[in-house]
């Protein structure tokens, strides 16, 4: 086990933000909480610093001199509706902006690492051999597009600072609170009902939150430096029919997977609106992380089937 260090945490309130602060807290680490909302910092947390909407960061002055390393969650995620009128210019203003302004401040501080999450997306949005870290970018929408730009903000400034820095980029995280796509799967999978997803055979990496908490600790605190990006998944791929399975194993339900079409399946979701969801669902994307197993030395201690069991348990409780 890596020497116990202070770790700021942003976006700590958040649904990965909430696992990764308790992980590291159960680890031995000291963690301080970045928020915007008083009193949401998750429990286990040594230090809470609030700053409503990450306007002014100066607060961070006082503690950034005692971290080891900060890792950055907060951004602006992907927004189904925006009602903005530029929304790449928003997504820059917090996700590259932020950023700036953070790494700034961590390298005046001394902080000697910074972890930042970005996201597979900007590999691209699906794939027929796996996307591998030495890919060449190709995001697929505004917000990927403004994660490279981070990325590659990140990049330039601490290597510039000589402070060490990982990039880490996500599949789809799940987990019993997960928001968003993975949260539709959950409620479906709840009600038992039967699903025509029988026929989709498109393979996906997911990472389950253990595992991401678990790979994001390992950036923080391996002695190792670190100039690099990895990619964050499980160590297997799976189906949308193997989720509902797993995730019914969880909640103690049998499912019911019927063999719809997928030509019928596209025309019933799209009368529902939920064609987009089914086609990114559905959509082949896997990666491949032997680059983040070695140079870290990291197993995912999970696989996706006890990941996805373990959420449909925890799931059930709620």
């Amino acid at each position: 086990m890596n020497a116990p260090m202070t770790i700021l945490v942003t976006g700590a309130s958040g649904f990965v933000g909430r696992h990764l602060c308790r992980h590291l807290a159960e680890h031995g680490h000291r963690v301080i909480a970045l928020v915007r909302t008083a009193g949401s910092a998750p429990p286990g947390v040594a230090q809470e610093v609030c700053i409503p909407d990450f306007g002014d960061l100066r607060a961070l002055e006082a503690v950034l001199p005692q971290c080891g390393a900060v890792i950055h969650l907060a951004g602006r995620a992907h927004v189904m509706h925006d009602t903005v009128n530029d929304p790449l210019t928003e997504f820059r203003r917090v996700n590259v902006g932020l950023t700036e302004e953070l790494l700034n401040k961590t390298i005046a501080a001394g902080a000697p690492r910074f972890v930042f999450v970005s996201s597979i997306g900007v590999n691209g949005n699906s794939n027929s051999r796996p996307f591998s870290a030495d890919d060449a970018p190709a995001p697929h929408d505004l917000y990927a597009i403004s994660k490279l730009e981070a990325e590659q903000l990140v990049q330039k400034h601490a290597r510039q600072a000589g402070i060490d820095y990982a990039i880490v980029r996500p599949v789809l995280v799940f987990g019993p609170d997960a928001p968003g796509n993975f949260a539709t799967l959950l409620k479906l999978a709840a009600k038992n009902w039967p699903l025509p997803f029988g026929s989709l055979l498109g393979k996906r990496s997911l990472i389950s939150v253990w595992n991401l908490a678990d790979l994001l600790r390992t950036c923080a605190t391996t002695p190792a430096s670190l100039h690099d990006v990895f990619l964050a998944a499980d160590a297997e791929a799976v189906t949308l029919a193997d989720i509902f399975r797993h995730l019914a194993t969880g909640m103690q339900q049998r499912p019911t997977l019927m063999a719809v079409p997928k030509s019928l399946l596209s025309l019933l979701c799209s009368l529902v609106g939920k064609r987009h969801m089914l086609n990114k669902l559905d959509a082949e994307l896997t990666v491949d992380i032997t680059k983040t197993r070695q140079i870290l030395a990291w197993t995912p201690p999970y696989t996706t089937k006890d990941g996805l069991i373990r959420t449909g348990k925890e799931c059930k409780k709620i």
